[in-house]
C-alpha cells in the first residue's frame, strides 16, 4: 500500500480517508480487500437460517460483477463460489468461459478452481468444452506433475468423443512417463475414455497392457482395475492377458491386487476351459497361507464360481466359508450367507457338500439387527427349507414376526416359500391355514391382499381341507357374544354383538365370507345350526356394513349362496334363513354404494319375490349353482376367451321396464278437487305403513307397547330381552354372564390338536393344474378380426377391441420354423429354434439340431458333437461334464433335434442377448481322433423375455402420462413396406388386425386396436408388454441389469393398407435405447416374416 501511494499522500488521521485514497490509487486491489471469499459466503448462508435464498441470489449478484473482473484471482475466488453453489444446485452453465480463462492461468493455486468448477459442471453439450484441448496439452507437459494430474483427473471427467479423438495420443504418450504418479492417472482416465470413445480402446490397448509389467505397484494396481472393469463389459477380449494376470497372481503380495485379478479371473474362467485347472495351485496357496480375512473370502468366492464342484479345493473352499458363518464379526457372517446363497441356487449343491447346522445357523441370522443381513438369511432360508423343516422355519419366523418391529419380512418369506410351486412343501394345510389367519391379524400388513389370495386358492385346490378351512372361516368372522357389554352394540340385533371378537384385515374377512359360501356343504357341525350362524355372521352384524364395499358385497352373496344350500344341507334351517335375509338385507338396499345397493337388492327380490327362496322348487334350482366343483383357474384366462359369434353385448337382453310408481307418494284426498294440494293426516303417515308391512313378521307382534312409535324404550335389560325374541331364534338372557370365548384361532388350533392326536397324518390331495381357456375355433380370429376391420361392434367397447392373439399351439407351431444357422465350419452346422416360454416355471425352451458337412471332407468322421453353455446359463438337459448332448455317437447326415431347457433368471433385460456358447466334436480324418472347440454364438430375440400384459387403452393412456418422463424416455421408430401382391387394399385392411396379433403373439405383447377406422383407412393398434422382474441377485451374465420395477414396454404400430402392398410404422418406447433399438427391429422382423417370408399365411 505504501509503494501505491504516495507518501505525501498518507492520511495523518482517519481510516475513512485512507480507504478513499486506496480505492482511487488502486481499483483492483479494493476489490481483493473487499471481495466475500468462499469461506465468508458459506458462513453467510448458515447465518441465514430461513433466508438462505435471498442471501445467495445476493451473492450471485455479486458473483456476476467478480467473473467479469479483469483480475483473475478474483476471478478464480468467484468461480470457486459458483462451483460450491452449483454443487448445492445452482446453475452455473452462464459462466463456463469464464472457468476456461480461469484454467488458462499459468498460477497452479489460481487455475486449480477453474479445472475443480469445469470437472463439476461441463457435459457434453457445453460447447466452451472444445477450448480445453489446448489447455489439457500444455498442462500435460507441464513440469509439475501436480498440474498435469489435475488435468487428467479433469478430463476424465469431462471427456467427449471429439475431445478424446484429439488428445488421445498425447494421453497415451504419458502410459511411457517417468513419473509413476502421472502413468497411475492415465491409466485410471483412460478407462473413462474407453466408457465415451469406445474405438481408443483398440489404439491404447498395447501400451496398456505394458502397464502390467509396471514396477510401481500403484501402476500396476491401477492396470489391474482398470482391465477389471473392461472385462465386466466383454471379457472376451481380455483371455490374451491371461498369461500375465497369472503371473501377477502368484507373484504379488499385495492384498488388494490379488482381489482384483481373483475377481477378474472369476470373468475369465468361464471363457477358457483350461483356465479353472491352472488356478487350482495358487487358490489352494491362497486359502492356506492368506491372513486377511478379505482375500481368503474372494478365495473362496473364485472357487465355489469357476472351479468343477466335487474337487478337493471346493470342499476346502467350504469349511473356510464354514468358519466365517461360525465367526462373532457380523460382516464375515453377513459375507458367508451371501456367498452360501449363491452357491446353494446351483443344482445339487447342497447335497455334495453338507455344511452342518446350516438350517440353525440360517435361523439365528435372521435375528441379526443388520437389515442387510436378514434379507440374505431370510433369501437364504427360501433355498434350503425343505418340507420336513418348512413347520419349524415357519414357526421361528413368526416368532420373529411377534418380536420385530419389521414383521411384513418375515410374513412375506413365510407367503414366498408356502407358495413356492403350487404349495409343494406344505404338508398339513390344516396347520398352514391358521399360520395364514394368523398373519392377517397384522392390520397394516402389506401382504394382506396376497394372505386372502392364499387362503382362498389352497382352499380350492385342497379338496381334503374343506371342512376345517370352512370352520376356521366362520370363527374368523362370527361374533363374540363376551364382547357385548354395551346397549349400543346390542341395538336392532337378535344376534351377538358387532364388534369383532378377532381383528383381521379386511382382505382376509372378504376371503373367509367367500369360503363359507361357497362351500357351505362342507360344514363340520350340524347343519341346521352352522347355516343360520354363518348367515348371522355375514349380514346381521353392523360391523358389516361398515366395511369396504367390496367386503359387504362378498358378505351379502355368501349369504344368499348360503339360502341357496339349505332345501339340501339343511332342510330345517329354511324358513330360519330365509326370515334372516328378509331382516337383514333392506338395510344393504339403502348403501350409497352402488354394487351393495344393487347385489342386496338382487338378493332380495330373488328371496322374497314369485319364485324366490320362499318357492322350495326354486331353492331346490338354486343348489344346482354348486353341483360342478370349483376349479382353479390360471391367470389371464378371462380375457383369452373367444367372444361367442352373434354377442353384441352392447343391445339390452331385456326390453326395458317401466319405472314403478313409489307407494309412498302423496296421493290428494279428492282428485277431482284441483285445490286440494294438501295430503291428509292418513295419507301423510301412509308410508309408514308402507314400510312397516315388510318387516311385520320380524317385529314383535302389533298392538303392545313396544310397536308403538311413540314408545321410546325401556331399560337396557328390557331391549335385549325383546331382542332375544328376534328372528334368530336365539335368546340371549338377561344380566347372564357368559364365560369369555377364547381367541377363536386358539380354538381351531385345539380342535386341530384333538383330531390329530392319536391318529396318523393326513394326506392331502392338491390340485395343481390350472383351468386354461379352449384353444378358439379356426375361424374365431378371423371373424373378429373381420368384424374390426368393418368398424363393427368389439367386445371392449365403441371404438376399442383386443387384438386376436392366436392359441398357444399355433404360436408354438409358428414358432418352429423359425430355424437359424448359429454355428458352422467346414465339419459341422448347427441349427437353433427359440420354441417356447414356460412363464410360470420361468423357463425358456430351445431346440437345437446338428448336420455333418460332407464337401471335401467326405472321409472325415465326426462324433459326439456337444455344446456347452456359458458360465451363468444352466440347461436341464446338459450331462454331468456340462455339455449338452448334440448327437451322441457317429454323427450322419443329420441328427435328430435336442431339447434345452434354460432358465430365464439370469436375462434381466428385453434386450437382443448373444449367448457365446461353445461347440464341441470328435474329429477323425485318418489318423487319431481329434477333439475340436469352436466358439458358437446364439441369439435370443429380445421379445423372449416380455410377458404381456393385459391392460385397457385408458391405463396405458394413464400410464405413458404418468411415467413419460421416467419410464418412457426413450423411444425408436421404423417404418417398412410390405409387398402383398394380388390384394386389395380392403383384403388387406381386414386381415390387418390379425397380422398385427399374431405378431404380439410372437413377441410376447398384449395388443388393443385402438379405433375402428373406414375402410381402406390406417389403423393403430397399441402393444404392452411387461419386462423381466429384478432379481434378488445380480446377473451373471454381462449388461443384464433390470429395468425399474414399474418399466413398461409400450409399441405404438400404424398400418396403412394399399393395393398390393402394406406400410408398418413400429414405433416402441421404453426407458432405455438399447431396449428400444432392439424391440422395436424385432417386430419388423416378424412383421416381414409373416408376410414376406417364412411364415407367411397372407397373400
Amino acid at each position: 500500500t505504501r509503494e501505491l501511494c504516495p507518501k505525501s499522500t498518507w492520511p495523518r488521521r482517519g481510516t475513512d480517508a485512507l480507504s478513499a485514497r486506496l480505492l482511487r490509487a488502486s481499483p483492483t486491489l479494493a476489490s481483493m480487500v473487499f471481495e466475500k471469499s468462499l469461506t465468508a459466503m458459506v458462513k453467510g448462508i448458515r447465518a441465514n437460517r430461513g433466508k438462505e435464498s435471498d442471501y445467495i441470489n445476493t451473492c450471485v449478484q455479486e458473483i456476476q460483477k467478480e467473473v467479469a473482473s479483469k483480475n483473475l484471482q478474483t476471478k478464480s475466488t468467484a468461480v470457486l463460489k459458483l462451483a460450491y453453489l452449483n454443487m448445492i444446485g445452482y446453475d452455473m452453465s452462464w459462466a463456463t468461459f469464464s472457468v476456461v480463462e480461469v484454467m488458462s492461468h499459468n498460477k497452479f493455486a489460481i487455475k486449480r478452481p477453474g479445472y475443480l468448477a469445469s470437472a463439476i459442471c461441463f457435459t457434453e453439450t457445453t460447447d466452451v468444452g472444445l477450448l480445453t484441448i489446448n489447455l489439457f496439452k500444455k498442462d500435460f507437459g507441464s513440469k509439475s506433475q501436480y498440474e498435469s494430474g489435475m488435468a487428467i483427473s479433469c478430463l476424465s471427467s469431462i471427456c467427449t468423443p471429439q475431445i478424446s479423438r484429439d488428445i488421445l495420443s498425447d494421453l497415451s504418450s504419458m502410459l511411457s512417463s517417468s513419473r509413476a504418479y502421472l502413468r497411475k492417472k492415465t491409466v485410471l482416465c483412460l478407462y473413462r475414455i474407453f466408457l465415451k470413445d469406445p474405438p481408443a480402446l483398440r489404439t491404447c490397448f498395447p501400451r496398456l497392457k505394458e502397464r502390467l509389467s509396471d514396477e510401481d505397484q500403484g501402476v500396476l494396481t491401477a492396470s489391474v482395475n482398470t482391465f477389471l472393469e473392461l472385462a465386466r463389459k466383454n471379457a472376451r477380449n481380455y483371455l490374451s492377458l491371461v498369461p500375465q494376470l497369472y503371473h501377477i497372481l502368484v507373484n504379488t503380495t499385495n492384498n488388494w491386487l490379488s482381489i482384483k485379478l481373483l475377481k477378474l479371473f472369476q470373468l475369465l474362467c468361464p471363457l477358457e476351459p483350461r483356465l479353472p485347472a491352472k488356478l487350482v495351485e495358487p487358490l489352494t496357496n491362497l486359502l492356506n497361507t492368506t491372513k486377511a480375512a478379505s482375500v481368503e473370502f474372494e478365495a473362496i468366492r473364485t472357487v465355489l464360481r469357476t472351479l468343477p464342484e466335487g474337487t478337493q479345493l471346493a470342499s476346502l473352499a467350504v469349511e473356510k466359508l464354514q468358519v466365517f458363518l461360525n465367526s462373532s464379526d457380523r460382516n464375515l457372517r453377513y459375507l458367508a450367507l451371501e456367498v452360501f446363497r449363491e452357491a446353494l441356487e446351483q443344482p445339487g449343491f447342497r447335497e455334495r457338500y453338507p455344511v452342518a447346522d446350516l438350517h440353525s445357523k440360517v435361523l439365528c441370522c435372521i435375528e441379526e439387527t443388520d437389515p442387510t443381513a436378514r434379507m440374505v438369511a431370510l433369501r437364504l432360508l427360501d433355498l434350503i427349507v425343505t418340507p420336513s423343516s418348512f413347520a419349524d422355519a415357519v414357526k421361528k419366523l413368526m416368532e420373529f414376526s411377534q418380536k420385530s418391529l419389521c414383521a411384513d419380512e418375515f410374513h412375506k418369506t413365510i407367503l414366498r416359500i408356502g407358495a413356492r410351486d403350487c404349495y409343494a412343501l406344505v404338508e398339513d394345510f390344516a396347520w398352514y391355514l391358521l399360520i395364514l389367519a394368523d398373519i392377517s391379524r397384522s392390520l397394516d400388513s402389506a401382504h394382506a391382499g396376497e394372505v386372502a389370495e392364499q387362503f382362498t386358492d389352497i382352499i380350492v385346490r385342497v379338496a381334503g381341507v374343506r371342512p376345517y378351512a370352512v370352520q376356521l372361516a366362520l370363527s374368523l368372522l362370527d361374533r363374540d357374544p363376551s364382547a357385548a357389554s354395551s346397549a349400543t352394540a346390542a341395538e336392532d340385533e337378535d344376534i351377538n354383538p358387532s364388534t369383532a371378537s378377532l381383528e383381521i384385515a379386511p382382505s382376509m374377512l372378504g376371503a373367509c365370507a367367500w369360503v363359507v359360501g361357497e362351500f357351505h356343504r362342507d360344514f363340520e357341525g350340524e347343519a341346521e345350526v352352522c347355516f343360520p350362524k354363518a348367515v348371522k355372521a355375514l349380514i346381521a352384524a353392523k360391523s358389516v356394513r361398515e366395511m369396504e364395499p367390496a367386503i359387504q358385497t362378498l358378505c351379502i352373496w355368501s349369504a344368499f349362496k348360503v339360502t341357496l344350500g339349505a332345501p339340501e344341507h339343511a332342510p330345517g334351517a329354511v324358513a330360519e334363513l330365509q326370515a334372516l335375509l328378509l331382516a337383514h338385507l333392506p338395510g344393504f338396499v339403502t348403501s350409497t354404494h352402488p354394487d351393495v345397493s344393487e347385489r342386496a337388492t338382487l338378493a332380495l327380490h330373488l328371496t322374497s319375490g314369485p319364485g324366490g327362496a320362499s318357492d322350495p322348487c326354486s331353492l331346490a334350482v338354486g343348489g344346482q349353482l354348486f353341483a360342478e366343483p370349483l376349479l382353479p383357474v390360471a391367470v389371464g384366462t378371462q380375457k383369452a376367451m373367444t367372444m361367442p359369434a352373434g354377442l353384441d353385448l352392447d343391445v339390452p337382453f331385456f326390453a326395458p321396464e317401466e319405472a314403478p310408481v313409489a307407494s309412498f307418494a302423496p296421493m290428494r284426498a279428492d282428485p277431482t278437487d284441483p285445490y286440494a294440494l294438501a295430503a291428509t293426516y292418513k295419507d301423510d303417515l301412509g308410508f309408514l305403513a308402507a314400510q312397516e308391512a315388510p318387516h311385520a313378521s320380524s317385529s314383535t307382534p302389533s298392538g303392545t307397547e313396544h310397536s308403538s312409535i311413540f314408545y321410546l324404550g325401556g331399560s337396557k335389560d328390557g331391549a335385549s330381552g325383546a331382542e332375544g325374541q328376534g328372528v334368530g331364534g336365539s335368546s340371549v338372557a338377561a344380566g347372564a354372564q357368559a364365560a369369555a370365548k377364547l381367541d377363536p384361532l386358539e380354538q381351531m388350533r385345539q380342535k386341530l390338536a384333538a383330531a390329530r392326536a392319536g391318529a396318523t397324518a393326513t394326506r392331502y390331495e392338491v390340485l395343481r393344474e390350472d383351468v386354461r381357456a379352449p384353444a378358439p375355433a379356426a375361424a374365431a380370429p378371423a371373424a373378429g378380426a373381420a368384424a374390426a376391420g368393418a368398424g363393427g361392434a368389439t367386445p371392449a367397447g365403441a371404438g376399442v377391441s383386443a387384438l386376436p392373439i392366436p392359441a398357444d399351439k399355433e404360436l408354438t407351431d409358428l414358432q418352429g420354423r423359425l430355424w437359424s444357422v448359429c454355428f458352422s465350419d467346414d465339419f459341422v452346422r448347427v441349427y437353433a429354434c427359440v420354441r417356447s416360454k414356460n412363464q410360470k416355471k420361468q423357463q425358456l425352451r430351445l431346440e437345437l439340431r446338428c448336420e455333418r458337412l460332407a464337401g471335401e471332407n467326405g472321409d472325415a468322421v465326426v462324433a459326439d458333437v456337444g455344446l456347452r453353455f456359458p458360465a451363468g446359463v444352466a440347461a436341464l438337459e446338459v450331462d454331468a461334464s456340462g455339455l449338452l448332448p448334440l448327437a451322441p455317437g457317429a454323427l450322419g447326415e443329420r441328427a435328430a433335434k435336442v431339447r434345452a431347457t434354460l432358465s430365464l433368471a439370469p436375462f434381466l433385460v428385453p434386450a437382443l442377448c448373444t449367448l457365446a456358447a461353445e461347440v464341441q466334436y470328435t474329429l477323425t480324418r485318418g489318423g487319431a481322433p481329434e477333439r475340436i472347440a469352436s466358439p458358437l454364438e446364439l441369439t435370443l430375440p429380445p421379445t423372449t423375455f416380455l410377458t404381456h400384459l393385459p391392460t385397457s387403452e385408458d391405463e396405458i393412456a394413464t400410464y405413458m402420462a404418468d411415467h413419460a418422463a421416467e419410464l418412457l424416455t426413450e423411444q425408436t421408430a421404423e417404418a417398412v413396406t410390405l409387398q402383398m401382391p394380388g390384394r386389395t387394399a380392403g383384403d388387406v385392411a381386414s386381415e390387418l388386425p390379425r397380422l398385427v396379433g399374431r405378431c404380439a403373439g410372437l413377441c410376447n405383447l398384449y395388443g388393443i386396436q385402438q379405433q375402428a377406422p373406414a375402410q381402406n383407412k390406417s389403423q393403430k393398434f397399441l402393444m404392452v408388454a411387461r419386462p423381466p422382474a429384478a432379481s434378488a441377485q445380480p446377473s451373471p451374465l454381462a449388461g443384464q441389469v433390470a429395468l425399474p420395477e414399474a418399466a413398461r414396454v409400450v409399441c405404438l404400430c400404424a398400418g396403412m393398407p394399399r393395393d398390393g402392398s402394406l406400410d408398418i410404422k413400429v414405433t416402441v418406447k421404453a426407458c432405455r435405447k438399447d431396449v428400444c433399438d432392439d424391440v422395436s427391429a424385432q417386430l419388423v422382423s416378424v412383421f416381414r416374416d409373416l408376410v414376406e417370408g417364412r411364415l407367411r399365411t397372407f397373400g
